[in-house]
């Protein structure tokens, strides 16, 4: 064959090669998924297309995996490829060409917002996000307050996640890892904490334990947001006259939250949280203290009150005293408050 017919035949068949590849791929890419019935994969921030693609093969969610890695490898040459964090749906009803264009720009991704509130409990937490999630509330609520996850994360100082997931609402994603989540809501923690309390928590001789201990119990004292910096003082105070703290909170922590109005006898209870028994802070946080209660205690209202309790109105405040002898007619006023509450309550029913 003279050399030059045989350059023209290889730059045809190079060229028919090239278009019947470049025909099979756009075939493969507009094909759908081939799979029976709706399945959902997790994407891990910073994972590879390469992992990704064998984590697609590996549940045999997509044609011709060794073709899809190829493509990956020469597209990556000539430009970085960067998958979004998140939950995508896979279903036989979309094609390749949906499925990566989801992955290479985020769209779709499955989201489920979940809100921790100011004060909630950790059984509380850890039940809506078991819902959120579709996981077990037992185990999140182990891997919450176990000290196991504190040190993955590197809390200094940490006990457990208790009081290291900050009141907020975040954008979860369906089916994620549990772990997964609270990482990320422990990241958003470290991001409020470096750049709002770090630089004031080194001017009180408090480590950060103890400023979320301290704030947990204030967030379950207060009823009126007018009075977090009031009541934060009057626990400064407590602690500066080397006062037992005296926190209901704390006593309901032990108990475990009941519903039912403490008693006497609550309030004797042996336990390393309860602050009736114990001197100084109780080991950690006991609820989710808010960016307000840690606030109010690096900067709390100063004052002489040592005492506080409940108004027993509806304005959700309390009586402040300085003396124990004011904080008995405190007392004996909230009791009457009480009592007359409960016979206003009783005519109206009649």
């Amino acid at each position: 064959m003279p050399k030059r017919t045989f350059i023209r035949w290889f730059a045809l068949s190079s060229i028919g090669v090239a278009a019947l590849t470049s025909f099979v791929v756009i075939v493969v890419i507009l094909s759908p998924l081939p799979l029976e019935q709706r399945k959902v994969i997790f994407v891990p921030e910073g994972q590879t297309m390469l992992q990704l693609l064998d984590s697609l093969g590996h549940v045999n969610a997509i044609r011709y995996p060794l073709l899809w890695k190829g493509i990956a490898w020469v597209g990556g040459r000539f430009r970085p490829v960067t998958i979004y964090m998140g939950s995508y749906e896979l279903s036989p009803e979309l094609t390749h060409a949906e499925l990566f264009r989801n992955l290479l720009t985020g769209r779709n991704r499955l989201i489920r917002r979940f809100t921790i509130f100011e004060g909630e409990t950790t059984q509380h937490l850890a039940g809506s996000l078991a819902r959120v999630l579709d996981d077990d509330s037992t185990r999140i609520y182990r891997l919450i307050v176990g000290d196991s996850l504190a040190r993955v994360f590197r809390l200094e100082g940490a006990r457990s996640l208790e009081g290291y997931l900050l009141p907020a609402t975040y954008e979860l994603y369906e089916r994620e890892p549990v772990e997964y989540a609270l990482n990320r809501m422990v990241r958003h923690f470290e991001t409020v904490w470096n750049q709002r309390f770090a630089a004031r928590c080194l001017q009180t001789g408090l480590s950060r334990q103890q400023v979320l201990v301290l704030a947990s119990i204030i967030e379950g004292e207060v009823r009126n947001p007018i009075e977090y910096r009031r009541i934060a003082g009057v626990y400064w105070n407590r602690l500066r006259h080397n006062m037992k703290l005296e926190a209901d909170p704390t006593v309901q922590y032990a108990l475990g939250f009941p519903s039912r109005r403490l008693t006497f006898q609550d309030y004797r209870i042996e336990h390393p949280y309860n602050t009736y028994r114990i001197a100084g802070l109780p080991p950690g946080p006991i609820k989710a203290p808010s960016v307000r209660a840690i606030d109010a205690v690096l900067s709390p209202e100063e004052h002489e009150y040592l005492y506080f309790c409940s108004s027993g109105d509806s304005t959700g405040t309390h009586r402040f005293a300085r003396t124990f002898r004011e904080h008995r007619t405190n007392v004996r006023s909230y009791y009457r408050a009480l009592q007359e509450g409960a016979t206003l309550s009783n005519l109206s029913q009649r």
